[in-house]
């Protein structure tokens, strides 16, 4: 019998997280005459290295409803991450923050995931970063696991809060668990053996 303390409920981010968009920024930026390496597309970093304009650009196609933008793949694990969330019983939501959420929607149908491991009831989307924190805490998640290190640090109300760098470049980054996989997000989990 497991106490309060000890129950784990896992928040999710869709981009970054569950969807792989490394080739559409790369492809996207290469039109604009930026070229970029895989290390240089998560978001933390993206904003660095292109002008804001050329950035929101890319953020605007890759979140679109058109044959590329849905052609994003799973990350690597991904799939097989949730069915032993959902195996192990342990409680999961996805909390996203898109301007149009249907197209995430479109996408999360495209990759057979709608259905299987998400449905009204536990998938949300949001307009703001801080916006995370709010549902987060209405659905008592414990562990909240994004690509983005700002966006964790809006978050207070989530005890473990996982920074998921699947390209080990968010070094710097030292106030948050990190993971660069799946498989190593399931052993902080506590799941991988079960």
């Amino acid at each position: 019998m497991s106490s309060k303390d000890d129950t784990i409920v896992v928040g999710f981010d869709l981009d970054g997280v569950i969807i792989d968009h490394t080739a559409n920024k790369m492809r996207i930026a290469a039109r604009y005459g930026y070229s970029l390496r895989p290390e240089d597309t998560p978001t933390d970093r993206l904003e660095k290295i292109l002008p804001r304009d050329i950035h929101q650009e890319i953020r605007e196609q890759m979140y679109d409803d058109t044959d590329e933008a849905l052609s994003a793949p799973l990350i690597e694990g991904a799939f097989n991450g949730l069915a032993k969330l959902r195996e192990c019983g342990v409680p999961y939501f996805l909390i996203s923050r898109r301007k149009i959420p249907m197209h995430a929607l479109h996408l999360i149908e495209r990759r057979e995931l709608w259905g299987r491991y998400f449905n009204p009831g536990n998938t949300f989307f949001v307009d703001r970063m801080e916006d995370k924190d709010v549902v987060a805490r209405q659905l008592h998640i414990t562990h909240f696991v994004d690509d983005e290190s700002r966006v964790l640090a809006l978050m207070p109300s989530v005890r473990n809060r996982i920074l998921f760098d699947a390209r080990g470049c968010l070094q710097e980054q030292t106030m948050f668990h990190r993971v660069s996989n799946w498989a190593a997000l399931g052993v902080l989990l506590g799941i991988a053996s079960q």
